[in-house]
């Protein structure tokens, strides 16, 4: 969990990853929150000893504004790409003790402005789903989880965890456990609480998040090729990484393995 939170913080970005993703996208995605004077907090699942060190230099040099958490649960779920791509989803509610209002993003993103946080409960990105004659991925591609809001404070009386939970293992047992299982369940979650009728839901568009890097968004998502192939990802990129670098007065090796890291 967070180290040295005395109180509780009212809104942070939150993301979760496994020890290869970290190293590829953690600093650029950490320092962008920094430079917009937002709180952030990312979980490694399975960190080795360099990285909690390296976690524990970020939050330092980010002056506590980014926190961090490492360990695993195991849900009882299989431990592949469709359980990371999860986990940040099965993990925010125990950030109560800590936060009130959580908004998730991919690691590989960059924040490109100051966010104002929703004013509602919850905030899903509702999208057209994608032409197929393969129904999973129409079903699946109705929802994209880059982003994500809930209000710790006011959702109490829905257990979100439990509810998303119990929708991955629906899908595990009618083998469906494959990729997009993650947006998939999420969007079973978002249908669920629309028929309740009992919190006030935010639907994000691409103002607020976009994977086509479109200059008025404020959040830029790298989706497949495009976070190697496009240059204008790549260069905003870049910019928060090595931003990150020489304000942190990272070595040479460091600086060297996060580069072979990206390859």
């Amino acid at each position: 969990m967070p180290t040295k939170v005395t109180d509780i913080i009212d809104e942070v970005i939150f993301t979760a990853v496994d020890s290869i993703y970290f190293k590829k996208y953690a600093y650029a995605w950490a320092w962008s929150i920094y430079q917009n004077n937002l709180y952030g907090h990312i979980h490694v699942i399975n960190p080795s000893n360099r990285d909690i060190n390296n976690l524990k230099k970020l939050q330092i040099n980010t002056k506590g504004k980014i926190n961090f958490s490492t360990g695993d649960f195991g849900f009882n779920l299989p431990k592949d790409k469709c359980y990371f791509a999860s986990f940040r989803f099965l993990y925010v509610e125990k950030l109560k003790e800590f936060y009130k209002k959580v908004l998730i993003t991919d690691v590989d993103s960059i924040i490109r402005k100051r966010i104002s946080f929703p004013k509602e409960d919850f905030g899903f990105f509702i999208r057209e789903p994608l032409d197929s004659k393969d129904q999973w991925y129409v079903e699946s591609s109705k929802l994209a989880a880059g982003i994500f809001y809930i209000n710790l404070d006011s959702t109490k009386n829905f257990n979100f965890k439990d509810a998303y939970l119990n929708n991955l293992l629906i899908l595990k047992k009618q083998n469906q456990w494959k990729w997009m299982v993650d947006q998939h369940a999420l969007h079973k979650v978002f249908l669920e609480l629309e028929k309740l009728n009992e919190f006030k839901i935010k639907k994000f568009d691409s103002m607020d998040l976009c994977w086509d890097f479109k200059q008025p968004s404020i959040i830029w998502t790298g989706k497949g090729k495009r976070k190697n192939k496009s240059t204008k990802y790549l260069r905003e990129y870049k910019k928060y990484l090595h931003g990150y670098q020489k304000t942190s007065k990272m070595s040479f090796s460091e600086r060297l393995l996060t580069f072979i890291n990206q390859l």
